[in-house]
């Protein structure tokens, strides 16, 4: 039983192989019971590889196009939040400096009447 299976899947396999030989062959025109020089089988490598490369690079640019379009928004809006929050930093620090500046002469002042400090004026 095992083995009429065996058989069976052989058969099979081996049909989809010659069905996929016959499509090949009609595609690209190749007649495989043909011995070809070594010249033309390097003119038929140099011109996959030539394909190939203006493939890849036509894919890798339709890629980059393709990501600079939808990530257009979201590099906007990363944008402007940064310039937002360096404006916003600034201001901030400037803020912070003056209400420092002034708590501190506020508080010292306190402190130095409270205690009694007298500065001498002439």
């Amino acid at each position: 039983m095992i083995l009429l299976l065996t058989v069976l899947m052989q058969m099979l396999s081996a049909q989809t192989l010659n069905e996929n030989r016959k499509n090949l062959e009609n595609e690209l025109g190749i007649d495989l019971t043909k011995t070809y020089t070594g010249q033309e089988v390097q003119q038929i490598i140099d011109i996959i590889i030539e394909e190939a490369d203006k493939s890849i690079e036509s894919a890798y640019k339709e890629g980059y196009k393709q990501a600079t379009v939808e990530l257009q928004p979201e590099i906007t809006y990363w944008k402007t939040l940064y310039d937002y929050k360096k404006n916003d930093i600034f201001s901030n620090s400037l803020k912070a400096s003056i209400i420092s500046a002034g708590a501190g002469f506020v508080l010292g002042s306190f402190i130095g009447w409270t205690i009694g400090i007298k500065i001498p004026i002439n």
